[in-house]
């Protein structure tokens, strides 16, 4: 029976493992995301895996495993225990869902001068803080950390390590 599988592919071989798959098996997916990275110093708008160095494909494990775990890119199908592990086609339906209109694009919430936030990661985690500015680059951020003085310390961190306070 075909099932869908998740194929652990070398770095930046999604695309050409989803390619080889595609031609190999019944279907291979590759969810991608568009994103904002900075090339040549400019923001630009990019298409990458939503799951770097993964690639769904459906096939019977039975018979067309081997074939997969020897496809040029593939690392390995991942599994529980020695039986390769099945995704739920829930998941997978879900997934083109999402996708049927081209790359998935997640909302960017963009924090307000004032707003208090939270340190979600880092050196810093746990920390409550105010949130100040964003600097050049729109990936980096100033906060303020509350502390039991009555000054706060300016800190600059990436901008994906803070959360809004529930507050």
């Amino acid at each position: 029976m075909q099932e869908w599988h998740l194929v652990h592919t070398k770095a930046g071989k999604e695309a050409s493992v989803r390619g080889q798959l595609s031609e190999l098996l019944p279907e291979a997916f590759l969810p991608t995301l568009k994103v904002q990275i900075y090339r040549h110093g400019k923001l630009v708008s990019s298409v990458s895996p939503l799951f770097p160095c993964y690639v769904f494909a459906r096939f019977v494990a039975g018979c067309d495993l081997r074939l997969v775990d020897y496809t040029h890119g593939v690392r390995e199908v991942v599994r529980t225990g020695q039986e390769p592990s099945v995704v739920p086609s829930s998941v997978i339906d879900q997934l083109k869902a999402r996708c049927a209109h081209g790359p998935i694009q997640l909302p960017i919430k963009r924090f307000q001068q004032g707003e208090r936030v939270i340190v979600a990661s880092g050196p810093f985690s746990g920390f409550d803080a105010v949130f100040e500015q964003y600097l050049s680059a729109p990936t980096r951020v100033a906060i303020l950390l509350s502390s039991l003085t009555e000054t706060s310390v300016r800190v600059v961190l990436s901008a994906s390590s803070i959360i809004t306070s529930e507050m």
